[in-house]
């Protein structure tokens, strides 16, 4: 959270209480809130400063502190404080806390070192501005409808003392958490979740609040809605992950939790919670289609990473011209060269200038993969934002409209969902049909597309460009491989399915089922010794997908040699889903599909699916997923959920009470993500009433607007790996800044708002953007 000066402002609110400012102080943070954790623990909330960071043209470098830092032992002492009351008779007589606790974080970072010591940037300037949450343990409880003054002496520099009436239905406490956005009225579980890491005081203590009655009610009127009892759910010390040292005690939220249940709220509205004795909410709804906010913010997220082309208006106001389009991108004419080495055999991301220079071909025409946050490349892995939005058309193709999304194709009579699953395979189809026009190729394709072994992302000035100005070097299109190609197939022929579910035809005119034809068939001639374990997911998807739009067999045999080791109790986690996937739902021409092998292929399906459920029951706000996975790439910020949603489908029409639980989870696992994970924000930019504010993005960085392009979800929070981080673009670097020890940080705490570091705050569009994109999609209502 930034100060009042930082372009990437956060709003400071007093809104549940009177602001009274004395003279301050010159050497000081500035108070962002005053708010009770509960009646019993007031949070005093800190801003140090902000970092004015480098523009489009500066040197990465060329960034400035403007920060004076707390006095970190006069905050943490008793006497620091002084509370009042003139109705209160506890607090008639100015009183000091019992207790202090604290957390603090860096939450803006500058890029630069000014020296390096044993590896590491050692800076002698200030490199980052902080924030910092004291925790004031009170003699006396708070009494509901009584006004207090919270006096802070020279703690802030913008002001002294704090009014603040303790009533639950206006005071919002930190400690109370819901989804931001909200729940769908026939959602089988709804809750808002009660706890709190306090820092170096630990997990708030709530026993006492058990049993405490707690109201949901409507935010225009006050009247209560529902009522219910606040109950135990989970232990700080129960554990949430297989990766015991990701987070302390195996748990990531470093509090126990309790649970305030109003499932059977049904009726449309806004509302909040309110907890006796503790606080409210955050706002919230009950819509039916709570979810299309979600969906279209996301999914537009796409959009504006659109290589190639100029984004514009009417599809939005964050304009940027085409980058890296040969015929459209001044000075960049003749820099897309082809080459006939293989990114299967670059030994690295990106290959050497001395080993690929030798193998370019010539130059390309082609343009138009997806950029990432940190990067403007292409890579295979790419055609997952197309598996992810087709799938997630053919799960609810209902929900889905041509004009959803406000994007170039928009009007075209094809629903949006399927014009951005098919950008990047159109990309290829021009990719593929070039090198074959320039007999370059013979029918396949290499997705690695970069510029990283000619030159930097800096430019050879060093400073900060904007993606449509990377025009000095070369960038290269790597040799056809078997698995993009393999990959691309399987793509084509999945759009192919979709747009025959949509009763729609190409409105380009490809002809998707025979460039799948053409693809696969190029892949499998074109094997080499040891490419066999390489192709293995995209080998399966593009067997899959071409069986069930052609009903052909010998697609089924190849499906099934590769599906062979596939049992009942295999788990068929992210990209091993695909291809089964697509062959357990069948439809199309795959009418008759071989029983053995379905039921083998079924079953890993509910099985990994059932798996991921079953870590949403292990863990205190029921988020599921992959129980196994590390904390690192969005595993706490982005719903991995394809395995659940695809579960649910099988078993809608056999099983309807299970499909209900798969459901419950669904959304569930949303609800963490989109609020009521401990830092009560979404994870999406401009997304709710808090999201992140400094994503490492560099376009956005050079949009000219000081704002982030919405919809992005960021890597972090991630692992420990080291103690101290090398520079600032090291997701470690950070811990230096933590106050207890980066060791008794709980993992869902770990955002540090520092935008220079890929790992912390990069995101990819097929890891993050995609996924989330479809779930949110799945769960939005049908289009009427």
């Amino acid at each position: 959270m930034a100060s009042l000066n930082t372009p990437f402002a956060r709003t400071l609110t007093f809104a549940t209480f009177g602001l009274t400012l004395g003279a301050g102080s010159a050497n000081a943070s500035d108070v962002v809130e005053v708010l009770p954790l509960t009646d019993r623990i007031l949070m005093v909330h800190l801003d140090d400063g902000y970092v004015i960071h480098h523009k489009r043209g500066q040197k990465r470098s060329d960034e400035r502190v403007v920060a004076v830092p707390l006095d970190v032992a006069a905050a943490s002492r008793a006497a620091t404080y002084a509370i009042s009351s003139p109705d209160d008779p506890a607090y008639r007589k100015s009183v000091r806390p019992s207790d202090v606790g604290r957390k603090t974080k860096g939450t803006d970072f500058a890029w630069f070192a000014d020296r390096w010591v044993d590896g590491r940037a050692v800076n002698d300037r200030p490199d980052h501005a902080a924030e910092h949450w004291i925790y004031l343990h009170l003699p006396k409880p708070l009494q509901r409808g009584k006004t207090y003054q919270v006096g802070t002496g020279e703690l802030a520099k913008n002001g002294r003392t704090w009014k603040l009436k303790f009533d639950e239905r206006t005071a919002r406490s930190e400690a109370v958490h819901v989804n931001l956005l909200g729940y769908v009225p026939g959602a089988p579980q709804k809750y808002a979740y009660v706890y709190h890491w306090m820092g170096d005081r630990g997990g708030l203590d709530l026993k006492g609040y058990a049993g405490r009655s707690f109201e949901v009610r409507e935010a225009g009127t006050g009247r209560v809605a529902h009522r219910g009892k606040v109950a135990f759910r989970r232990r700080a010390t129960d554990p949430e992950t297989f990766q015991a040292t990701d987070t302390p005690n195996a748990n990531f939220l470093g509090a126990d939790v309790y649970e305030c249940d109003f499932s059977s709220v049904t009726k449309p509205g806004r509302y909040f919670v309110t907890v006796d004795g503790i606080g409210r909410s955050f706002p919230f709804r009950i819509d039916a289609d709570v979810y299309r906010e979600a969906y279209t913010t996301v999914a537009r997220a796409l959009y504006h990473n659109r290589s190639g082309i100029p984004l514009k208006r009417p599809y939005t106001t964050f304009e940027r011209p085409a980058p890296h389009n040969p015929n459209l991108t001044p000075g960049f004419k003749g820099k897309l060269q082809y080459s006939t080495l293989r990114f299967l055999d670059y030994g690295s991301e990106s290959g050497t200038k001395e080993m690929i220079e030798p193998t370019l071909k010539g130059p390309l025409e082609s343009w138009g993969w997806y950029q990432d946050a940190g990067d403007w490349d292409s890579y295979e892995s790419h055609l997952r934002v197309a598996q992810e939005l087709l799938l997630a058309y053919e799960l609810a193709p209902r929900n889905f409209a041509d004009g959803d999304l406000n994007i170039p194709e928009s009007g075209n009579g094809v629903p949006d969902i399927l014009d951005e699953a098919a950008w990047l395979p159109r990309f290829c189809h021009r990719l593929r049909h070039e090198l074959l026009a320039k007999k370059y190729g013979t029918g396949g394709i290499g997705l690695r597309v970069a510029g990283d072994a000619f030159g930097s992302d800096t430019g050879p000035k060093d400073v900060g460009i904007g993606s449509w100005e990377d025009v000095d070097r070369i960038y290269v299109a790597s040799g056809e491989d078997p698995v993009s190609t393999f990959r691309y197939a399987g793509a084509a022929a999945h759009l192919a399915h979709c747009l025959r579910l949509a009763n729609r035809k190409d409105p380009e005119g490809v002809d998707w089922e025979r460039e799948a034809r053409e693809a696969y068939a190029w892949a499998e001639k074109n094997l080499r010794p040891g490419d066999d374990l390489k192709v293995r997911q995209s080998r399966t998807y593009a067997t899959a997908a071409l069986f069930r739009l052609t009903g052909e067999k010998p697609f089924e045999e190849a499906f099934s040699n590769q599906a062979g080791t596939i049992v009942a109790t295999s788990e068929l986690w992210f990209e091993d889903l695909y291809g089964p996937a697509v062959y357990a739902l069948g439809g199309a021409k795959a009418k008759e599909r071989n029983p053995e092998l379905l039921t083998r292929v079924r079953a890993a399906i509910l099985h990994t699916a059932e798996a991921a459920r079953a870590t949403a029951e292990r863990r205190a706000l029921r988020w599921g997923g992959n129980w196994s996975f590390p904390m690192l790439i969005g595993h706490q910020t982005t719903p991995w959920l394809m395995e659940i949603a695809v579960g649910r489908a099988l078993v809608q029409a056999t099983d309807p009470a299970k499909a209900r639980q798969f459901t419950g989870t669904l959304y569930t696992t949303c609800d963490y993500f989109l609020g009521t994970n401990s830092l009560n924000q979404t994870w999406v930019t401009g997304l709710g009433p808090r999201h992140p504010k400094h994503v490492f993005h560099m376009d956005a960085w050079y949009n000219g607007k000081d704002r982030l392009h919405p919809g992005m979800i960021p890597y972090s929070p991630w692992r420990k790996v080291k103690d101290q981080g090398q520079g600032p673009w090291d997701h470690d670097w950070p811990n230096k800044t933590l106050h207890p020890g980066i060791d008794r940080w709980p993992g869902n705490e770990r955002w540090f708002e520092n935008r220079n570091s890929p790992l912390g705050s990069e995101f990819t569009i097929h890891q993050n953007i995609a996924p989330a994109a479809a779930i949110f999609g799945i769960l939005s209502a049908p289009r009427k």
